[in-house]
């Protein structure tokens, strides 16, 4: 049985990709204001390490998130958090859940500048699920936050728009929405986005990013795939004849490559592995840092307990009882503080 496809990581990684041009899709104001000089700083390993185990969030936890750090061009700091969203059936309760994020964001960073966008390649969500709202006699909450619903797209517009790679993105997303169980049609339209895409004027590693995407988030049964391969491989990569891949055609095929593109592939695959098992360690650095700085601060607190207690019983006079319920705590832990503290005294 095939492994089910993950249409919401496949997104996620496409913005990871080309996340400039997804934020000029989404929100063209926040796009002139950003700095992009300064770069962007993706947060959410780092957000989901600082929060597991701290906050119970209704419902399964979502790791296809992305928390993004940018810089305006008034040097204030500014989050970005984007949720792709894959629904065959509209979710209850989402717009709740966007904000519960909001809050969970803003306390462990301390920034109230903070915009949120979702996006929708599935099922279209009910309108009352795209801002949260919430009223309590007087007291009544308003949170509104982008939503980019795919399958309500103008497919012309996503066209006309297409030179962006998110707005392509996007029109797969349509087309796999309005081809489903339509094998015949849905070949149609993979094809047509292949053609589309080897239309761009783009960097080829760009192309060739829009179509793994295509490849991956429009998929068809095994024999229309075989047939869409037979066709568009074939136009997008075509050659006279079968070639047997011998060490030498391999070398042959590298240095083609690096003269065209500048690079050898497998220095640069190397390369990236190198990259890769580096930010590991880094993450793994981080960690053990905030897990030693987390064991400090116990251990502060514990003896600024301590001290309080010792006040309390010596300077004050007061019993263990009494202690206890004044700093709210177990009093078989304050009668073990004052216990180890009176055995040190007796030594």
């Amino acid at each position: 049985m095939p492994k089910p496809i993950d249409y919401d990581a496949l997104l996620k990684d496409f913005i990871t990709d080309f996340f400039p041009e997804f934020i000029a899709f989404a929100d063209p104001a926040l796009y002139e204001a950003i700095d992009w000089s300064r770069g962007y700083t993706f947060l959410e390993q780092e957000l989901i390490n600082a929060l597991r185990g701290k906050f119970k969030i209704r419902g399964k936890r979502k790791f296809t998130d992305k928390l993004v750090r940018v810089y305006l061009k008034t040097g204030a700091e500014h989050l970005v958090f984007i949720h792709a969203e894959f629904q065959h059936q509209p979710e209850v309760g989402f717009g709740r859940r966007m904000y519960e994020y909001r809050a969970l964001i803003g306390l462990r960073y301390g920034v109230e500048d903070i915009s949120a966008i979702a996006v929708f390649t599935g099922a279209p969500p009910p309108i009352e699920e795209r801002s949260y709202q919430r009223t309590t006699f007087k007291t009544r909450i308003q949170y509104d936050f982008i939503s980019i619903v795919a399958a309500q797209e103008k497919e012309q517009t996503l066209i006309n728009a297409s030179d962006n790679p998110f707005a392509f993105a996007l029109l797969a997303a349509l087309y796999a929405y309005q081809s489903k169980k339509q094998p015949k049609l849905r070949l149609k339209l993979k094809s047509k986005l292949f053609e589309l895409a080897r239309s761009k004027k783009m960097p080829f590693d760009k192309i060739l990013k829009l179509l793994i995407f295509v490849r991956d988030f429009v998929n068809l049964p095994q024999t229309f795939e075989n047939e869409f391969r037979e066709t568009q491989y074939y136009l997008t990569f075509p050659k006279t004849e079968a070639m047997t891949i011998s060490k030498g055609t391999k070398e042959f095929a590298a240095g083609l490559y690096e003269h065209v593109f500048g690079y050898d592939p497998a220095v640069a695959l190397e390369e990236e592995r190198k990259q890769y098992k580096e930010l590991l360690e880094k993450e793994r650095q981080k960690a053990e840092e905030e897990r030693q700085k987390a064991e400090e601060e116990r251990q502060r607190i514990e003896a600024e307990r301590q001290r309080t207690v010792l006040y309390f019983h010596e300077t004050l006079q007061m019993p263990a009882a009494e202690i206890a319920q004044v700093l709210n705590l177990e009093l078989a832990y304050i009668e073990s503080i004052i216990n180890a503290l009176e055995g040190k005294s007796e030594e």
